[in-house]
């Protein structure tokens, strides 16, 4: 599918997915849930779709397990990566706009068969859990119309500053390079190609071809300052914190149950980052649940899954929220 939805800043944008509505019939109002993946990668070759239409989606056994209860799934390819023009990587307010506008064109697929009243909620991780995250802090002002029932997110980049800190110089340095693209096509006033040096201009160029994996070997232990003018780290300057700072989650309250899952060993997204998202969102009367996994980012994402589905069902079936705050 392609369909409408808007940037940080509010402007329109086609953004690309892909809808998914099993064959089977379904006892009552067939339940949608939006996908919101993680990080696949900055080359246009890299995006969900693509790799669900080639079979080797990573995450396509999430997918599944939602699709096995009998829902309908929708899965973004978040603003930019499946359609011409920037990608707006980790840029959270455009990617919650996406997110939430995947589940409107879905309910007014024709042909999908799905009721526009139809109950809906929200899974992401990593990437897809700040997107997730974002979609249930805007649901009220944004998509109010949704009979949204909940957000299970996880491995959640919900302070974006404390996650750059944590992969700067490290094997994951290609999710912080990918980052400053992002907010540079999302923020044009912070000029980002004016700090870069030679050497980043030709490496953020080469990591706007390159997925997951390969960006990670090929960038692995830079740090950002071997790409900037004098050795500066742009992040630090005041222009680039605010754009920062409005895409951290923690200052809205969601409007429904949310579930956090999140590694205790997680190498790329700190476990405090999860904890402070959670204990803001409960100080604002949120009713939020996070477990704690003793694994590292990875394979969090697989261990979490029946918590994932069994969680959405509950939420689904009417059940009341679980709080641990």
């Amino acid at each position: 599918i392609l369909y409408l939805s808007r940037n940080a800043r509010n402007q329109p944008i086609a953004v690309s997915g892909t809808v998914f509505v099993p064959t089977a019939g379904y006892d009552g109002v067939r339940p949608v849930v939006a996908y919101a993946s993680g990080t696949q990668g900055w080359g246009p070759q890299c995006v969900p779709s693509r790799e669900i239409a080639r079979g080797d989606f990573d995450e396509q056994f999430a997918v599944d397990g939602l699709l096995s209860r009998g829902w309908a799934v929708v899965v973004t390819d978040e603003p930019g990566e499946g359609t011409p023009g920037p990608q707006l990587y980790t840029v959270g307010i455009a990617e919650g706009h996406a997110v939430l506008d995947s589940l409107r064109a879905a309910l007014a697929l024709p042909g999908a068969g799905l009721s526009a009243h139809a109950p809906v909620g929200v899974e992401g991780y990593s990437q897809g859990g700040g997107a997730a995250g974002w979609a249930a802090e805007l649901h009220r002002s944004y998509a109010p119309g949704l009979n949204l029932k909940g957000v299970a997110m996880g491995g959640t980049p919900a302070n974006l500053q404390a996650v750059a800190s944590n992969i700067d110089g490290s094997a994951f340095f290609a999710f912080l390079g990918g980052a400053a693209i992002g907010f540079g096509a999302a923020y044009p006033s912070l000029h980002l190609d004016s700090y870069l040096n030679a050497a980043g201009k030709r490496a953020f160029a080469r990591l706007r071809t390159m997925c997951q994996v390969q960006g990670l070997v090929a960038f692995a232990f830079r740090r950002i300052q071997d790409y900037t003018k004098n050795g500066q780290n742009p992040m630090m300057l005041p222009a680039f914190e605010k754009a920062l700072d409005e895409n951290d989650l923690g200052a809205i309250k969601p409007d429904v149950p949310v579930l956090q899952t999140h590694g205790l060993f997680d190498e790329v997204i700190p476990y405090r980052v999860e904890v402070n998202l959670h204990n803001q969102w409960c100080t604002m009367g949120v009713k939020s649940e996070l477990d704690t996994f003793p694994g590292e980012h990875v394979t969090t994402a697989v261990e979490d899954q029946p918590l994932v589905i069994g969680w959405l069902a509950g939420r689904f079936a009417g059940q009341p929220a679980p709080s641990n705050c």
